[in-house]
């Protein structure tokens, strides 16, 4: 409650001076006025004080002075006009009041202010209005100690309601702890485990007795601590949930990745008490994501292959054709004749497309069926080496392709493109390493051919390419390739399957085929 005083204040003096005439004076003047401004603050429940400032020299405020009181004031304080505020109530520099009231006094703005005042015979709660009156304030100040005490009690009764409510839902947390399927736990705002599970304690591979004496420092990788410590400071500044992918360290040394998230479980008064996290174990999802990867790497790497493989198989089909009609006699000839060595291309893929069979395919069968998709020419090519031996699934992909460029570039520029041209092909077995493991060395060699300038393809060429840098990378093999004066000569050594098949029984013995393809 805000009393203006109006025009009569304004007639008040603004000091009480010393000079008792001079008061009497005044007192006689104003005591129409006076008299009504006291009956309006004596109507009044609320204490209603005017004081005075009283300053120093230089014009600074140093105290004030009470100059009225109404009855509800003085019933508290008692008969206080004309004593000092700093000495009889000294608590008003502590609480802020005095400052409060030079500030009103100087800048003439209103203010209002909520206090606990437990000072001098006092022990109670107020509000207090001021107001700018003259050199000084007016005051108006409403007792609410009791509407306080009524607020507490209502606060208590309130926390007693939200205790009754957590011993229920604690209830149902231990429910949820023990039947949920996905990792919980309780952490302190420190990190500290009070409560877990079951699925949490497979997770982090300790039993719930050891988790329950650690905090999360103690189960984390070191290089996941730092953003796990911001989830925790962000959940419980925010309010909000937190949720990151860490790595979790077991007692054994191994790592198991799982998505954490943290939420706040507040106290009755709604502040941050603990911390509810729920961990899901990633590392299926883990695996199958870098399964996916993997996956989708090698589909890029076969379908960069295939294009490859595409190109040379249709500049293969376009040589065969070439070279089927130059010796074909009619039309029904080159059909024939063409869809002969179609299939025969066919026949190599359906080699290769073997590669998940519990059969494995032989060196020389791959062999024969390359070179008969080519071209045929039998007189051309000489063959010398052990039969039946066979290949690592693993392996016969890659030499496949090599094979296969060696083959389409002798058909192209080659020993197999060119009349008087000559394609030596011997291989063998022999025993390497410690072990004795069986090694393929495998020697193709041409000749006769005529090396024109510009004949032949410059720069390393795909095929060079995978002879020379993929067969090593993918197969540990060792490789040469060189272009000589008369055609390419290339060798190839790499491991091969330890197994031996029925038909591989007599190669090792020696038994070799020594023929023209």
């Amino acid at each position: 409650m805000i009393v203006t005083l109006g025009a009569a204040a304004e007639r008040l003096p603004s000091r009480i001076g010393k000079d008792e005439r001079a008061m009497h004076g005044r007192h006689v003047e104003f005591q129409p006025s006076h008299e009504l401004l006291q009956a309006t603050m004596d109507a009044s429940t609320d204490m209603i004080q005017v004081f005075e400032a009283i300053r120093d020299e230089a014009g600074g405020i140093v105290d004030f002075r009470w100059v009225l009181n109404n009855h509800t004031s003085e019933r508290k304080y008692g008969e206080v006009r004309g004593e000092s505020l700093l000495q009889r109530n000294p608590g008003v520099i502590e609480e802020g009041i005095f400052d409060t009231f030079c500030r009103v006094t100087e800048t003439g703005l209103p203010e209002q202010a909520e206090r606990h005042y437990v000072h001098e015979q006092f022990d109670g709660w107020f509000f207090q209005t001021v107001v700018k009156l003259g050199d000084g304030v007016a005051t108006t100040t409403r007792d609410i100690t009791e509407w306080k005490d009524s607020q507490a009690e209502v606060v208590r009764l309130r926390e007693e309601v939200v205790k009754v409510k957590l011993a229920e839902t604690e209830g149902q947390l231990a429910a949820i702890f023990a039947t949920a399927p996905i990792g919980l736990s309780v952490l302190s705002l420190d990190g500290r485990f009070l409560r877990v599970n079951d699925e949490l304690c497979r997770i982090l591979g300790r039993s719930r007795e050891a988790v329950l004496h650690l905090r999360v420092p103690d189960v984390t990788h070191p290089d996941d601590l730092p953003p796990s410590l911001v989830a925790i400071e962000e959940a419980v500044s925010t309010g909000r949930p937190a949720t990151l992918d860490k790595r979790y360290s077991r007692p054994d040394g191994s790592l198991v990745w799982a998505s954490s998230t943290l939420s706040v479980l507040p106290k009755g008064d709604g502040q941050p008490d603990r911390l509810l996290v729920v961990t899901a174990d990633l590392s299926e999802r883990r695996k199958a994501d870098e399964a996916l990867r993997r996956s989708e790497a090698l589909q890029r790497v076969l379908i960069a292959e295939l294009q490859h493989r595409t190109s040379n198989l249709l500049g293969v089909v376009r040589s065969i054709a070439e070279n089927t009609a130059r010796g074909s006699t009619s039309l029904p000839d080159f059909r024939a004749r063409f869809d002969d060595r179609l299939d025969a291309l066919s026949r190599v893929q359906g080699l290769l497309s073997r590669l998940n069979e519990q059969d494995r395919v032989t060196f020389d069968g791959l062999l024969h069926a390359e070179l008969i998709a080519m071209d045929g020419r039998a007189d051309a090519v000489t063959l010398r080496g052990p039969t039946g031996v066979r290949l690592r699934s693993s392996t016969v992909n890659t030499l496949a392709m090599a094979i296969h460029e060696l083959a389409t570039n002798a058909m192209k520029y080659g020993a197999l493109g060119q009349g008087g041209g000559r394609l030596a092909i011997s291989w063998a077995l022999q025993a390497e390493g410690p072990n004795g493991k069986p090694w393929l060395h495998i020697d193709w060699r041409e000749s006769g051919v005529r090396m024109p300038e510009g004949a032949w393809p410059t720069g390393t060429g795909q095929g060079r390419e995978l002879i020379e840098r993929a067969l090593p990378y993918q197969l540990g093999a060792r490789t040469t390739y060189r272009l000589g004066e008369d055609g390419v000569h290339c060798t190839i050594a790499i491991p091969v399957s330890t197994t031996v098949g029925a038909d591989e029984r007599g190669s090792a013995n020696g038994d070799e085929v020594a023929t023209a393809a």
